[in-house]
């Protein structure tokens, strides 16, 4: 009976410290608990059934525990939850949209600028920025600069 209690001692203990290391960031309950109930289990060994089994039940508990580790990292279990997939995708630059927008051209707002949202600017729809203040949907406005990734407008004059 008491070698069952320390095995399932040492297999509790084992699991709760992958809990810890695999599913459960910081330092919490299940790494605690894992270390007591592994400490708890050669406590045990050493008190009911004598130094020797003591001593045996320590080494393999620490050596069950390094393969479990090791088994974990090398199974397929981590490469099913891994995210690895890439990104392939680029972020295309908003400069006139290859050209076809340039400062001095004039356009509409499709949405509200607050200080951002859509134009339309020679028929090429883009992300706006209000240079000043909000700009009301369907208003007339003029490109004033572009930036990298920013077309830069005001409301025109009317």
């Amino acid at each position: 009976m008491e070698l069952a209690i320390i095995i399932t001692l040492i297999v509790i203990g084992i699991v709760f410290i992958l809990l810890e290391l695999f599913f459960i960031p910081g330092v919490t309950i299940a790494s605690l608990g894992g270390v007591g109930c592994l400490v708890a289990a050669v406590i045990l060994a050493y008190k009911n059934i004598g130094p020797t089994a003591g001593n045996i039940t320590l080494i393999l508990a620490l050596v069950a525990t390094i393969a479990a580790i090791w088994w974990f990292f090398h199974s397929r279990t981590l490469d099913k939850m891994a995210l690895d997939s890439e990104i392939d995708s680029k972020v295309v630059s908003q400069n006139g949209s290859d050209g076809k927008v340039a400062p001095g051209d004039k356009g509409i707002c499709l949405s509200r600028l607050a200080p951002s949202g859509k134009i339309l600017v020679n028929g090429v729809t883009l992300e706006g920025h209000s240079e000043t203040g909000m700009i009301d949907e369907g208003s007339e406005i003029e490109v004033i600069r572009i930036e990298s990734y920013r077309v830069i407008v005001k409301r025109t004059n009317l």
